[in-house]
């Protein structure tokens, strides 16, 4: 009944921006619903955050695109997610210390500040751009990561949400771990990439204002003190793949850097440019797979670098997704040590469901604390083609 309802209206939504092509090319559209639900069944907390028994996220993402007689092909995407996360952790921030004025990291989004409290449901329109894609590259313009996220390589994972690296959905409240070169989150943009020659690809992103209120990045909402406002963000980055085909091996790597203008939300000026340096690697063999990568930010503020790792080795075998993987963060200027491990198996039950099982062990530690937490998390993903149609 819902579906029936639903797709006069999403047809028209998705179909409507690429409405001036009529006539040019026939037209794909398509509407997705997903939910994500990350259930926690035995925690064991030492200190720290209260552990979040039940986390979840509910995603719209639509897509329209068609190609033109020289082709030329032209998309338009979107993307609404609801989520429901750790309420001392929304989009990523998060204070572990007692100084009310600490300022936040500008790219980790971490300060020395006291924890903050939001429980509530957000939403937010995470994706809203438009693509061009042609002999000479693609070209992105409109709500949507930059091109040193979006080249990222590093390790699998069998979970998508819970994950180690860039945690979306955080059940212990403690996963400080950030090696994906996000900066600007959904905050609109222009980006172009080159055409993939010799298995290497280059692209630039620029961003006027980076201050989006993400579901997973938000440093600019801070955490009770001193906030940045980030500006004029510009990306690079590289990206290759090299496959040997008499060994079987595959490599792909990935490399970034990012410089932007971050002002203080106040009246003392404390920010300054920040740089941000990344690099990662994935490894294939048969069904064995070694990833791993590296950041390292200055954070916008003097003596406060942020810097993390992960590495982690995933198999597919039996129909199974298996994955461990390790990683440890620091961050100068909020003055915490973080190590954390992840194993993880998935399954896809048909088409449209998956469920994994993993063992989270998350340490995070400061000068005058120390937080812990471990144990069993499950994660169950429901995914629905809601509309599908193809046209003129």
């Amino acid at each position: 009944m819902l579906t029936r309802r639903l797709a006069p209206l999403a047809t028209s939504f998705l179909l409507a921006p690429m409405a001036f092509t009529e006539g040019l090319g026939p037209i794909e559209a398509q509407l997705d619903l997903e939910s994500v639900t990350v259930i926690s069944p035995y925690m064991d907390a030492d200190a720290g955050p209260d552990m979040e028994a039940l986390l979840g996220e509910l995603s719209l993402t639509g897509n329209a695109e068609t190609v033109l007689e020289n082709g030329v092909r032209l998309r338009a995407n979107g993307a609404l997610r609801l989520q429901a996360d750790h309420a001392n952790r929304p989009g990523g921030i998060g204070g572990f210390g007692d100084n009310a004025g600490a300022p936040v990291g500008a790219f980790s989004g971490l300060s020395a500040g006291p924890a903050i409290e939001d429980s509530d449901l957000r939403g937010r329109l995470e994706a809203a751009y438009f693509q061009i894609d042609g002999g000479y590259g693609e070209l992105r313009v409109g709500k949507d990561r930059g091109v040193a996220a979006r080249f990222f390589e590093g390790p699998k994972s069998a979970l998508t949400h819970a994950r180690l690296d860039s945690v979306l959905l955080d059940p212990s409240g403690l996963s400080t771990i950030r090696t994906r070169h996000d900066l600007t989150g959904p905050s609109a943009k222009v980006s172009y990439a080159s055409p993939r020659l010799i298995g290497l690809r280059a692209g630039i992103s620029f961003t006027p204002d980076a201050n989006a209120d993400g579901l997973d990045r938000r440093p600019a909402a801070g955490t009770g003190g001193t906030a940045p406002e980030t500006d004029n963000a510009v990306e690079l980055a590289l990206n290759g793949t090299r496959r040997f085909r008499e060994s079987g091996w595959r490599v792909d790597v990935g490399l970034g850097w990012s410089n932007a203008d971050v002002a203080t939300n106040g009246l003392t000026p404390i920010y300054e440019d920040m740089q941000t340096w990344s690099a990662g690697t994935r490894i294939e063999k048969a069904d064995w797979t070694f990833g791993a990568s590296w950041l390292n930010s200055d954070n916008g503020l003097a003596d406060s670098d942020y810097s993390s790792w992960t590495a982690g080795l995933f198999r597919e075998a039996y129909n199974i997704d298996f994955s461990a993987e390790y990683g440890e963060s620091e961050d100068d200027g909020a003055r915490l040590d973080s190590q954390s491990w992840r194993l993880a198996a998935a399954r896809d039950f048909g088409r449209d469901t998956r469920v994994a099982v993993a063992y989270l062990h998350d340490d995070l530690q400061s000068p005058l604390q120390k937080w812990q937490t471990k144990g069993v998390v499950v994660e169950i993903t429901l995914s629905q083609e809601i509309v599908q149609v193809t046209g003129n």
